[in-house]
């Protein structure tokens, strides 16, 4: 059974084969963007709204995107028959694009436009478990989101910040970390988006807070279940907090030293978000 496989430069390899260049943008700046898609029941779940946002990415970012949309779906298609995968199992699907190869030592942007079609594009797949535990989190002393940055509205390959506010979490024994922008305003977490219900009502940060624009709350979006708001990082104990995005919905039950009580179903709204 295989649990991960990766496809480059026309050839499908074992993950661990997948050797990138030193002279890669994507490896020596972390000058790419990527998609990680959900597999279910052997399908690319919100494909087209993934593709969407990578192209966007693309185009905020200035990077010269060139894929085919029906030549990757293939791809797709023939990874996840590759995996084998049952009906009720699940896998994920990262779609990696780097800008290119790098001319000399220099940031100086002067490649792309000569690279082929799929150089730049790897893709990686991995059996997975939807992810649908409770975490404790704290809120970042550390780092803030830029609102005004052009950084933050894109899936790019730098985790530095990710990274680091999640080890500032461990250290302090909780899971993970929420984050601030700027001004003080709720945001985001390392790697999830978030939705709050309060009064009955489902709220999320805005859009101008920096919060990239998660797949999973533009679905809530679109069925009219949850409104954007300025939030600020004050906590009710019955608010139910909800950390999101493609591959896991996970409850908060603490934020800092408040401990939260009401009962969530994670399951359930991540497959209403899914259908």
């Amino acid at each position: 059974m295989i649990e991960k496989l990766g496809w480059h430069k026309n050839q499908w390899l074992d993950i661990d084969r997948i050797f990138i260049a030193a002279n890669n943008r994507g490896l020596k700046f972390a000058d790419g963007i990527f998609e990680t898609i959900l597999i279910k029941e052997n399908k690319p779940i919100l494909f087209d709204e993934h593709l969407k946002r990578l192209e966007k990415s693309s185009k905020i970012l200035n990077i010269n995107l060139k894929i085919n949309k029906l030549t990757l779906k293939q791809l797709i298609h023939d990874g996840i028959r590759k995996l084998s995968l049952k009906n009720d199992q699940f896998a994920s699907v990262r779609i990696n694009y780097s800008r290119g190869t790098n001319e000399g030592r220099t940031l100086t942007i002067d490649s792309t436009s000569e690279t082929k079609d799929l150089d730049n594009i790897w893709l990686e797949f991995y059996r997975i478990k939807p992810n649908f535990n409770p975490i404790s989190v704290c809120i970042s002393q550390t780092e803030k989101i830029n609102e005004f940055s052009l950084i933050s509205k894109c899936k790019t390959f730098s985790y530095n910040q990710a990274i680091q506010v999640l080890a500032e979490a461990n250290e302090k024994s909780f899971d993970d970390s929420i984050l601030l922008n700027t001004t003080g305003e709720l945001c985001c977490g390392s790697t999830f988006n978030l939705l709050i219900n309060r009064n009955n009502q489902w709220i999320t940060p805005r859009k101008e807070s920096g919060c990239l624009e998660g797949i999973m709350i533009s679905q809530a979006l679109k069925l009219k279940i949850v409104k954007e708001e300025l939030i600020p990082p004050e906590f009710n104990n019955d608010d139910i907090i909800v950390a999101i995005n493609s591959l896991s919905c996970r409850q908060i039950n603490q934020v800092n030293d408040l401990k939260l009580k009401p009962k969530f179903d994670p399951i359930y709204f991540w497959d209403l978000l899914y259908s």
